[in-house]
């Protein structure tokens, strides 16, 4: 399961690989705190981390930059991060990372790219495919049936095909389609519900998110 999370979150199948990897459409490298370091005088400077209860690693790095600082990527560095070990802990994490997108933009407006609204269109999507599903199943209407699941088959199997690639086991590959699902539409419902509860209900994060502190 691990694995799974794993190649969901580093995959460009699933804009894992876009948002957080190492070869990013904005071409700037943005840490997050499990493999971050930083020097001690400029971590004061910025007076350290910021009270975001979601968020606040990259609120953190958008700080560095806005004050003129750097970030650098060390390839050859490795840093051993555990994964989630359920799916359950995922979906949390990622609908979690979809509520601070929201606050980060609301702090920092041109910290929103597009690809950070991919998972929402993403859930957006699958809603619709699953909405003609069952319209077409109520009606009789094959056409209506037959192309939803053939869009979400072929997706699932693109993602098996290639999570069993690369992490050479079928195993890995079969729950890494639950993985996928999990970390697009967790990451894009926490965005919407965001959109929803901070911008339009205009809500604090400890008013619309109480139930979602760790």
């Amino acid at each position: 399961v691990q694995k799974a999370i794993n190649y969901s979150m580093t995959s460009f199948l699933t804009t894992g690989g876009i948002r957080g990897g190492r070869k990013q459409m904005d071409k700037k490298f943005y840490p997050r705190s499990f493999n971050m370091g930083i020097r001690r005088s400029l971590f004061r400077h910025l007076d350290g981390f910021s009270s975001m209860r979601f968020g606040e690693d990259i609120d953190l790095s958008l700080r560095i930059y806005k004050c003129e600082a750097s970030c650098r990527l060390f390839p050859k560095a490795w840093v051993w991060h555990k994964r989630r070990s359920t799916f359950k802990q995922f979906f949390k994490q990622v609908h979690n990372s979809g509520i601070a997108r929201i606050a980060l933009y609301q702090k920092y407006p041109s910290s929103l790219k597009l690809v950070h609204m991919l998972p929402a269109l993403f859930t957006l999507g699958v809603a619709a495919l699953i909405a003609m599903l069952v319209v077409g199943l109520a009606l009789g209407i094959k056409a209506l049936v037959f192309c939803p699941l053939l869009l979400i088959v072929l997706y699932s199997a693109l993602l098996c095909v290639d999570a069993t690639i690369q992490n050479k086991s079928l195993k890995v590959g079969l729950l890494s389609i639950v993985a996928g699902f999990v970390q697009l539409v967790g990451y894009g419902t926490g965005f919407l519900r965001a959109i929803w509860h901070s911008i339009i209900l205009k809500k604090s994060d400890f008013q619309a998110f109480r139930k979602n502190f760790y």
